[in-house]
């Protein structure tokens, strides 16, 4: 299976696709991840860029998997129209997904906005939901000993990374998404080893870089 992730930080940051293309392999289903993201940017910068069209049109992608603005979620109508816009451009081949992120850590009562933004979405264009969002407080209930952020409150811990491709990589796979099952498969992901070649988000004299 060849998948096409669009987002912006909270796709690359501890590199959800590679995390992804790990859990699938580890239950015998590869798959091929290519990744177009970029920094604080959503669906609708995606639309004004010619790799974006490139790729839907040209990639030959089982599955593309939409992630749109976080912190702040820019809302429903954003969201609505900025993945409208994708699903107008992606070929009947190509199974589209919605990576639903999370809220702020400061923020819990904001996923219910950020959740039913995604589930209206997923109705509209026909779209299944990677529920990661929920699946985040669920699982941050549970195991409230567990760091799933990074130091900012916004971005994901190496672990909070490695729940994001559990749900990711359990709904592509058609397997049962539960908070148990997930953490279970984040806790073996977390202890993934990414080449040192590839930057990711670090703390730098108290701010954020990449390294």
């Amino acid at each position: 299976m060849k998948v096409l992730f669009i987002g912006n930080s909270h796709t690359f940051v501890h590199y959800v696709p590679a995390r992804t293309a790990e859990f699938c392999k580890s239950y015998g289903q590869p798959i091929e991840p290519v990744m177009l993201t970029h920094p604080g940017m959503g669906l609708d910068w995606h639309l004004r860029q010619s790799q974006t069209y490139f790729n839907l049109l040209w990639g030959g992608y089982d599955a593309v998997i939409l992630q749109h603005n976080a912190h702040p979620f820019p809302g429903k109508e954003s969201l609505l129209e900025a993945g409208e816009q994708m699903a107008a451009i992606t070929p009947e081949g190509t199974k589209i997904y919605l990576y639903m992120t999370w809220s702020e850590k400061s923020n819990p009562a904001g996923q219910a906005a950020m959740s039913a933004a995604y589930e209206a979405l997923a109705e509209k264009i026909d779209a299944t939901i990677c529920p990661v969002g929920r699946i985040w407080w669920q699982t941050a209930a549970a195991h409230p000993d567990e760091e799933l952020y990074f130091a900012d409150g916004e971005h994901s811990s190496v672990l909070g990374a490695s729940l994001a491709a559990a749900v990711i990589g359990r709904t592509l796979l058609g397997m049962e998404v539960t908070p148990e099952d997930c953490y279970a498969d984040a806790k073996s992901l977390e202890r993934m080893r990414l080449d040192p070649r590839m930057i990711d988000l670090v703390l730098k004299n108290g701010k954020l870089d990449m390294a």
